[in-house]
């Protein structure tokens, strides 16, 4: 064996002081030094040594079998000390040290990080959302509606009478409805900020705006969005849009059933709900639920379409269109492109709400 010589510190076994010393490799094996020449340990086979991998340039330990461990930043040395014993020891070394092979790593790395943000957070948010014990529910929901209220929603300037009207023709879509989240209609006036528009609360709390309940052509289209609403309601997405960009605080609610971590996420869900709006996969989930308890109750599903296509002859552009999704600034300048890209087409929506009702 050629000699090897690699400095360090020691220490003895049990122990935590650490004294320098140096390690040498010889034909009568290796062993440890002091700076005084005093033998702290060995000499050993290099053989009945536990040396730690190479990771870069970090420093590794050469431990002994008494328990003593040598410290040494050397890794030339260590690699010369083990290449006649372990020709495979320093794999990840080796791996760090090939280009092509980091590249790899990277590329797989980025497949899996996309995998996990394309279906893992999404899964794991639905199982959160569904978990959330109705006390959580009902509190996110106050706490979004107390939000709106002092923003950008104020009383209702609809009759009484109309009101009631309004929750009477809608009872027989709501009763039952929101997938074991009660549903419950309240009307406010949004004539500077919203305008028509409905947002679906996650305690089952459906807000119709007076501006789309006077838009509409007749009840037929405000059923329409109610039930386009409680489709939202039950498959969760406004707790789920919240949940995948708050994924370890729900988390923790969820395993702990503590409420104090959810303010954030009550921050969160206003502006999801009347700016950021939903996904495509949520719009059309919701416009599917919409479609099926339509034609259940022998209401064309084009009802729905017939209110989204007014609301896009009012805004002038299918991005501003979504019930959910107009933002109070409306459709100028830059506010509106995002909605292209993430949210579907309201020509797209109506398409399929007419094929679902033929």
């Amino acid at each position: 064996m050629t000699a090897t010589v690699a400095a360090g510190a020691y220490f003895a076994p049990g122990g935590s002081a650490r004294v320098r010393a140096v390690l040498r490799a010889g034909a009568d094996g290796v062993r440890i030094e002091a700076e005084s020449g005093a033998v702290l340990a060995g000499p050993l086979a290099a053989a009945a040594l536990q040396v730690s991998p190479r990771v870069g340039n970090t420093p590794r330990f050469v431990r002994f079998p008494d328990g003593g461990a040598f410290e040494t930043a050397d890794n030339a040395a260590i690699d010369a000390l083990l290449a006649p014993l372990r020709p495979r020891h320093g794999l990840v070394h080796r791996l760090e040290s090939r280009l092509r092979y980091a590249l790899i790593g990277v590329a797989v790395t980025a497949v899996l990080a996309w995998g996990a943000v394309r279906h893992g957070i999404p899964a794991l948010a639905e199982a959160a959302a569904r978990a959330l014990p109705p006390s959580v529910t009902a509190r996110l929901g106050e706490g979004v509606l107390e939000v709106l209220d002092s923003r950008l929603l104020g009383p209702s300037t609809l009759a009484e009478a109309e009101q009631a009207r309004l929750r009477a023709r809608f009872e027989p879509f709501t009763r039952g409805a929101g997938g074991g989240v009660p549903v419950r209609i309240e009307f406010r006036d949004a004539e500077r900020t919203l305008g028509p528009n409905a947002l679906a609360l996650p305690s089952g709390t459906i807000v119709f705006t007076d501006q789309l309940v006077r838009r509409a052509a007749g009840d037929d289209e405000l059923i329409g969005v109610l039930v386009h609403e409680i489709g939202h309601i039950e498959h969760r997405h406004a707790l789920r849009h919240a949940i995948q960009g708050s994924t370890l605080g729900l988390v923790a609610t969820v395993l702990t059933g503590d409420v104090s971590s959810i303010p954030s996420v009550i921050a969160a869900i206003p502006v999801i709900l009347t700016e950021l709006g939903y996904s495509r996969d949520f719009e059309f989930e919701a416009d599917r639920h919409a479609a099926r308890v339509l034609r259940q109750h022998g209401l064309p599903p084009e009802a729905l379409g017939r209110m989204l296509a007014a609301l896009e002859r009012d805004h002038g552009d299918a991005a501003c269109a979504l019930a959910e999704d107009a933002a109070p600034r409306g459709c100028h300048g830059e506010d509106w492109w995002r909605y292209l890209s993430t949210h579907p087409p309201v020509s797209e929506r109506i398409r399929r709400l007419g094929e679902a009702g033929g």
